[in-house]
């Protein structure tokens, strides 16, 4: 009898049942404000270091060829922290700054770089009600360094005044690492084909394309087709000779040689040899005809020869100059510097990128170079190619001209020493890589 009363009257009183309903439908609630509070801390802390790492992977993906190994390991280091450590967090003002931990992988054979990071975040709510301390987030980004599908031509001005100087010898150094940094990078498509253009006076040595001068001009009747000897060896089209400036709208544009030819500069010299009295043929062509040929678009190897030999002549047409680098980038000229009809490539292609870049120390002995570059400079742009300029200590008339002909002003450069000059390389070789993430 006892023991039913005891069950009928605690049946019948709510009291204490409530409150342990209400303490523990309470806790619930306030773990689950705690919980969302928290996680979406977490999930935000989280999305922050994905991005921080992800930023720290494409820079130093940027720059693995740029810079030495602990310096694009430290430039992720820094890039993570500077991009992570600044997101608020909404934490206590008491908990520590939190700090990622961060290592990087550099692959140069693969042009990769892997950037893992990792960061403990002290939770809030969570810690007051005793659930958890702190939840560690991390994120694993692999960025790959890719060398742009490109055709670029390089206009270097190559004149007297800049080889005894010495900046020609650094121009030398500072464009073959650009180069070399290019070539070594995982190349996209076709990779990069490269033209060059060494600029000095307005004559321009395009050996061996002898059927691009003026009808008649070319010399016939020379040794192997008659008696005699000659100074060269192998073809006379191979050797040293030039052509001038044409005479008209098409000596201004990029009309090509099939529908406007050349003045063609070529002086040869003959003298009897005894005893037979046969001719013996020298090549007398002026100085002012470089040694150094136009080279259309092609490997790097190849403007890598060329530019260890450049030598200065002449001053600084560099209209004539930037004329030639765009008739090396025209499609009009398709097939006609090489046998391949499809380079150069079309304006419209949408995956070949055209670049032209102009080196200048000097100013023009002429004037007209200065609307000459102007005017060339305007229909290069207009036509999507992309224009840097490298301002080598040139006067401030030059100067000007190399800052309008830039494409934007961060595609100028003024330098005034040799590791300037470096720098302003493999900055625009910097523009030009492509990151790509891999899988």
């Amino acid at each position: 009898m006892r023991i039913r009363t005891v069950l009928s009257r605690f049946s019948q009183s709510e009291d204490g049942a409530a409150l342990l309903i209400f303490t523990l439908t309470l806790f619930i609630v306030l773990g689950g404000i705690a919980f969302a509070i928290d996680a979406s801390r977490f999930f935000a802390a989280k999305s922050r270091l994905a991005l921080a790492t992800e930023m720290a992977a494409v820079a130093a993906a940027k720059n693995l060829r740029f810079l030495d190994t602990p310096a694009v390991e430290q430039l992720a280091v820094d890039m993570v922290r500077a991009n992570f450590e600044g997101a608020s967090l909404l934490s206590y003002e008491s908990d520590p700054a939190v700090q990622p931990t961060v290592a990087v992988t550099p692959d140069l054979e693969a042009g990769e770089v892997t950037v893992e990071s990792s960061a403990t975040v002290p939770t809030t709510l969570l810690r007051a009600l005793n659930f958890m301390d702190d939840v560690t987030v991390s994120a694993r980004i692999t960025a790959r360094q890719e060398g742009p599908e490109a055709e670029v031509a390089l206009a270097l001005e190559a004149s007297d005044a800049m080889e005894s100087s010495g900046q020609l010898a650094e121009v030398r150094t500072a464009a073959s690492a650009f180069i070399s940094a290019l070539e070594a990078e995982v190349p996209q498509g076709a990779g990069v084909k490269w033209g060059f253009v060494p600029f000095g006076n307005v004559l321009v040595n395009v050996a061996p394309h002898s059927d691009w001068v003026e009808s008649g001009s070319w010399p016939l009747g020379l040794p192997p087709d008659m008696p005699g000897t000659t100074e060269w060896t192998g073809p006379l089209a191979e050797d040293r000779w030039c052509v001038s400036p044409r005479s008209g709208p098409a000596g201004e544009n990029d009309t090509p040689p099939g529908l406007a030819r050349f003045p063609l500069v070529l002086s040869l010299s003959s003298m009897p040899i005894p005893p037979l009295g046969l001719p013996h043929f020298t090549n007398a062509t002026t100085a002012d005809c470089r040694e150094e040929r136009i080279l259309p678009l092609g490997d790097g190897a190849t403007l890598l020869g060329a530019l260890s030999s450049l030598g200065g002549n002449g001053d600084a047409a560099y209209g004539r100059g930037m004329l030639w680098a765009e008739r090396v980038l025209s499609p009009q000229w398709q097939g006609v510097w090489t046998g391949d009809s499809t380079i150069p490539a079309a304006y419209e292609d949408a995956i070949i990128e055209k670049v032209a870049l102009l080196l200048a120390s000097s100013v023009a002995s002429d004037i007209s170079e200065n609307t000459r570059l102007a005017d060339t400079c305007a229909r290069m742009k207009g036509n999507g190619i992309h224009l840097y300029t490298i301002d080598y200590l040139a006067p401030a008339a030059t100067s000007t001209l190399l800052q309008d002909c830039a494409s934007t002003a961060g595609h100028y450069f003024r330098v005034t020493d040799a590791a300037g000059l470096n720098r302003a390389f493999l900055s625009i070789a910097r523009f030009l890589t492509i990151v790509r993430f891999p899988g």
